[in-house]
């Protein structure tokens, strides 16, 4: 009889080691150079590793993917724009005005999630869908880009009108995995949206982030 091992990859290190252990205890019972003590410490270390490796187990058999979306709105009103501008600003025709809003998306927020964000094993996110409301027929916003701290600019979208108010931006790969990345890790992320308008008007953006997320179901 041939027995062949491969390389243990990271999922079975333990399994591997455990292997090692019955080899060395089986050895270590037909030797009767080795102490009755020494058999005792072989026995309690297979122990140890058999209830480590069967709690990580079971730990990882109760996972629960939860999809949702992570959603978050951002209100620029008519405070927003009076505060720190002329009213002469604000009325020249043809004249762009600037605005830019800051804050967290926290997984915490989300109902589908508020239970399990200390058990967050994996985060995976989709799309972005961006609406953006509160636009009369004469506005227009002449461009919105997102930035999430620590990623950097997300997308850049122009000429938002009342009637072309919801887009999908192209969000690549990398940048979606590093938003997952400190998701994972912070439990939340911040959002900051900015541009410019022909006029001041009382203006939601909402942002969507369709996402799938693994938990675990114990500590």
């Amino acid at each position: 009889m041939f027995i062949v091992f491969g390389i243990p990859d990271k999922a079975n290190n333990q399994q591997f080691f455990l292997l090692i252990l019955l080899f060395e205890l089986k050895h270590s019972f037909l030797l009767t150079s080795y102490s009755n003590a020494m058999k005792i410490k072989l026995l309690s270390i297979i122990a140890l590793v058999l209830a480590l490796t069967s709690c990580n187990k079971i730990k990882d058999a109760t996972t629960l993917t939860i999809n949702t979306k992570l959603q978050q709105s951002m209100v620029i009103d008519q405070a927003y724009w009076l505060t720190g501008m002329k009213s002469a600003d604000l009325l020249a025709t043809g004249t762009p005005i600037n605005f830019s809003k800051t804050q967290d998306l926290t997984l915490d927020a989300n109902i589908d999630l508020a239970s399990y964000t200390s058990r967050i094993k994996q985060i995976n996110l989709s799309s972005v869908v961006v609406t953006v409301t509160g636009i009369a027929a004469d506005q227009t916003i002449n461009s919105v880009k997102l930035n999430v701290a620590g990623v950097g600019d997300i997308f850049t979208q122009t000429n938002i009108t009342s009637v072309n108010n919801t887009f999908t931006p192209a969000v690549t790969t990398a940048t979606l995995d590093a938003i997952e990345a400190k998701l994972t890790a912070d439990r939340k992320i911040t959002l900051t949206v900015s541009g410019s308008a022909t006029t001041s008007m009382t203006l939601t953006i909402g942002i969507s982030i369709d996402s799938s997320v693994v938990v675990y179901t114990i500590q």
